[in-house]
């Protein structure tokens, strides 16, 4: 058995960061249609905020995918921390604003 090489091992495990929001998305959407159906603020509330969780997810692949080679890290510059924040910030804002 040949072992998985490590490139593909760290590009499978790249594809999964921010799964977690996706995943609380997802509980908010379920929250909103079935555990909150009867009860139209709280139901709402919950789409709105799955709506601005998946707009976050969005804005930082869109940040990952335009400046793929300028990654904040520990070792960065904050300038970099504060580019990512901006352009989450701008997704949710337009989400929002939408709605």
């Amino acid at each position: 058995m040949t072992p998985i090489p490590p490139v593909i091992v760290a590009a499978v495990g790249d594809r999964f960061r921010m799964i977690e929001w996706l995943a609380l998305a997802i509980v908010f959407y379920v929250l909103a249609l079935y555990v909150f159906g009867g009860q139209p603020q709280l139901q709402t509330l919950c789409w709105k905020l799955g709506n601005l969780t998946v707009a976050s997810f969005m804005g930082y692949w869109l940040d990952r995918t335009v400046f793929y080679d300028t990654r904040p890290d520990a070792i960065t510059s904050p300038i970099y921390h504060i580019r990512r924040a901006i352009v989450m910030a701008a997704a949710m804002i337009a989400v929002a604003t939408g709605l």
